[in-house]
């Protein structure tokens, strides 16, 4: 609720509501004490009134306050609205005017005049003034509903009885508007202690509704900006693998109008010697078979080229599978195979590889392609010789293939994995450039990353890394290992 939008008249309602709340649950044990001193009263006026009028005057006095008690006992139980609590006020108010007036019949007609008598009277007035004071001035016009009825009778009657009975109904007559101030100004202060209440609940409901509010906006920036976050990190992807597209998209350019035309070239060169050179003696045919050599060379670089490209495309649409990898297995099959291809006996260490988890075949394609340009690039070193290992760090698992070949200039380790990127001429180490190409996508798709360093004429290592996982133990530990 708004304290700006509190209705005068709703909020005139609740002050009233409360005050007679208050009142009701505050009244409790002056009724008690008013109980007890009427019957000190009935038992002074026993002896000249008789035990019927005494008994019959403090059952009534006990009657009143047992009505006044379940009325404001009903009243606690629930709310009321603005017509409803007006009855109910109208119902306390009579109560409270019946009360002054049966407490005003033991000074009129049961205590005769007598210095005893006028201590009781005394006694009386104070204790019904004090305690109805206290637990009346809650509510306007309450209190001065008990005080008339019940002084203002005994006062007249000290007038009437003359002498100096005169000043005691003076004293009655001036004690009145004396308290019915200071009850007045009891009930001001109450009501704006409940009006500030009130308003204070009013205020720190609006506050918590505001503080919801700001929280519920918090909220929505928070998931707004998670949002955008996720969008950023989705367009970062997407633009990532757009310059993947273009890298390979200028690589496949570059190959066509470079490493695809020179054999196209080489041919059609030689093939137009060969037409305008018809052999018609025998070195005109040694040089006829040297240039068919040459195109035949040149065709079968050409094919190479083309099968590695749609290898290179294969690699980036195949999906990928995810298993647990036996790395030291995969390694040694590669290695295998690369030994099976090629001439001569490189001697190729297997160490401890820890197990990782990707697809099978695609990961085979990496250890084959690494290990194949270590065997290639040390095959002109008296003792070539290739040691695969690998490591676990915190995050990651780390395999690398070193060679003590012939190494490359570290200026130029960035370019190495790039589509057709060489170090090394054609006629010195045949290839098409796409191998390393092939081993960063396959890498890349995993999650992991690729890296290579070197010095000229002091080997190479190879290095990828993949996402780290947890696997059980195996049944026995690996060791390293020659393969042969």
């Amino acid at each position: 609720m708004n304290v700006r939008s509190l209705d005068p008249e709703v909020l005139k309602h609740r002050v009233l509501s409360q005050q007679v709340e208050l009142m009701c649950r505050v009244s409790v044990v002056p009724l008690l004490g008013s109980a007890f001193i009427a019957a000190i009263v009935a038992y002074a006026a026993l002896e000249d009134s008789g035990p019927r009028a005494s008994a019959a005057w403090y059952a009534t006095a006990l009657a009143i306050m047992a009505v006044r008690l379940s009325v404001q006992r009903a009243f606690l139980r629930r709310p009321r609205g603005p017509e409803e609590l007006r009855r109910w006020l109208t119902a306390l108010y009579v109560l409270i005017a019946l009360f002054g007036v049966i407490w005003s019949i033991p000074a009129g007609f049961m205590l005769p005049s007598s210095a005893d008598n006028e201590v009781i009277m005394t006694v009386m007035f104070i204790g019904a003034t004090a305690t109805g004071i206290s637990s009346l001035s809650a509510v306007p016009h309450a209190y001065t509903l008990l005080l008339i009825p019940l002084t203002l009778p005994y006062g007249i009657q000290q007038f009437l009885m003359g002498g100096n009975r005169v000043w005691i109904g003076a004293a009655f007559v001036l004690y009145l508007p004396v308290m019915i101030s200071g009850a007045n100004r009891q009930t001001r202060a109450v009501a704006a202690q409940l009006r500030l209440a009130i308003e204070n609940e009013a205020l720190a409901t609006e506050l918590a509704t505001r503080n919801d509010e700001l929280r519920e906006q918090v909220t929505q920036h928070r998931l707004a900006a998670e949002r955008i976050r996720k969008l950023n990190q989705d367009l970062e992807s997407q633009a990532s693998t757009l310059r993947t597209v273009n890298q390979d998209l200028e690589g496949f350019s570059y190959s066509v109008s470079h490493d695809l035309r020179a054999p196209l070239r080489a041919i059609d060169g030689f093939s137009k010697l060969l037409e305008e050179r018809m052999p018609t003696t025998a070195e005109d045919a040694a040089e006829s078979r040297h240039y068919l050599a040459r195109i035949r060379a040149n065709i079968g670089r050409m094919s190479t080229l083309i099968d590695d490209l749609l290898a290179f495309s294969r690699c980036g649409r195949q999906p990928v599978g995810m298993g647990e990898l036996r790395m030291e297995e995969l390694a040694r099959n590669a290695a295998n195979e690369v030994r099976s291809s090629r001439t001569g006996s490189p001697e190729i260490i297997i160490g401890t590889l820890p197990p990782a988890r990707g697809d099978q075949g695609l990961i085979l394609q990496v250890w084959t392609n690494l290990i194949d340009n270590a065997v290639k690039y040390s095959g002109k070193v008296a003792h070539p010789r290739i040691i695969v290992q690998g490591r676990e760090e915190p995050d990651r698992l780390v395999y690398e293939v070193i060679d003590n070949g012939v190494g490359f200039d570290s200026r130029y380790t960035d370019t190495l994995f790039g589509v057709f990127q060489r170090l090394h001429g054609h006629r010195e180490f045949p290839g098409s450039g796409v191998g390393l190409a092939i081993v960063h996508r396959i890498v890349a798709r995993h999650g992991g990353a690729v890296w290579a360093r070197s010095e000229l004429n002091q080997g190479a290592t190879f290095a990828f890394s993949l996402p780290k996982v947890t696997f059980a133990a195996p049944a026995r530990a690996s060791v390293a290992e020659e393969v042969s």
